[in-house]
């Protein structure tokens, strides 16, 4: 299964995405242009569901936009929380988004 369904069989909730699950600038979650085109609520959207899968808290401590084999990909730095009945485990990540289609002007 893809992460969009993935997301849908977790939570009813589509996404127009498409490609990677995002853990790399190689292997971005790729959103796709539609009408609204706020790509941005799409992006912290997922993230909170992979929150809520995963069973983390998380807050955004960074974002980024940058040039990557002519795409137009958005990084998010994000500092997650796991709490265990021991100990509390906190760790930074980043998630690549391929936001071209979102940024490109169509017309």
């Amino acid at each position: 299964m893809n992460l969009r369904e993935l997301l849908i069989y977790d939570f009813g909730v589509d996404f127009p995405i498409y490609g990677g699950n995002g853990n790399s600038i190689d292997n971005p979650i790729v959103i796709e242009r539609t009408l609204i085109n706020d790509y941005v609520g799409t992006e912290y959207a997922i993230l909170k569901y992979l929150g809520i899968g995963r069973g983390i808290e998380w807050k955004t401590i960074g974002q980024q936009l940058l040039g990557h084999n002519d795409k137009l990909i958005d990084k998010i730095k994000i500092e997650t929380k796991e709490i265990t009945p021991t100990q509390i485990i906190t760790q930074v990540e980043n998630y690549y988004f391929d936001i071209s289609e979102c940024l490109n002007d169509l017309g």
